[in-house]
């Protein structure tokens, strides 16, 4: 799926090259030559000028975007290295800390063999040249799983607050409808 801005640009890149077309800008010229007087002639190429160099400016913007919206998307190869040494002894580390059994853990194991086989550098760059986002399919979904999980805690202590505020606004009704604890609550609460 391609991004707005990837449209966007695409769009802005169409309609500069579509406007300003070698033929068109030959068409100006002309025009402005058959004119005859020569200081108009020299204004209107002026103009065409400026129309040129801000076309210029636009696709160098253009071109940079382009340019910084593909770098965000590929890992650079310290970046692929990294990942490489790190994330096997870290699935391993998991796997020996969890509770799985053995079984379990051997198919776990063989899977993560297969993974080794599969990670490389080569393999990487080669799926990056291919166009695959590994940023997006990999970090994107990570990132939601994060927040989700990040949420959920939040909820849970959100609810635990309000069931305390609940529970401590029943206790003080009760302290309430109860004259001698209120009246010893009070004393306490003055000293």
């Amino acid at each position: 799926m391609v991004s707005k801005e990837i449209l966007t640009l695409g769009m802005e890149l169409a309609n500069i090259v579509g406007n300003r077309s070698v033929e068109s800008i030959f068409d100006k010229i002309n025009v402005a030559k058959k004119k005859g007087d020569n200081e108009e002639t020299i204004i209107k190429l002026e103009e065409i000028i400026n129309e040129l160099i801000s076309d210029k400016n636009n696709l160098i913007q253009i071109a940079q975007a382009y340019q910084e919206k593909i770098i965000t998307q590929k890992i650079t190869d310290n970046e692929i290295e990294y990942i490489i040494e790190n994330i096997i002894p870290l699935a391993e580390q998991i796997l020996k800390k969890t509770a799985f059994e053995e079984e379990e853990k051997e198919k776990i194991k063989e899977g993560l063999e297969i993974i080794k086989s599969i990670i490389s550098k080569e393999t990487i760059t080669i799926l990056q040249i291919l166009g695959f986002n590994f940023k997006k399919s990999l970090g994107e979904p990570l990132t939601d799983l994060v927040e989700s999980l990040i949420r959920e805690k939040v909820k849970k202590v959100d609810t635990e607050i309000e069931k305390l505020i609940i529970k401590r606004e029943i206790e003080f009704l009760k302290l309430c409808s109860d004259e001698d604890r209120y009246n010893r609550f009070l004393g306490l609460q003055n000293n």
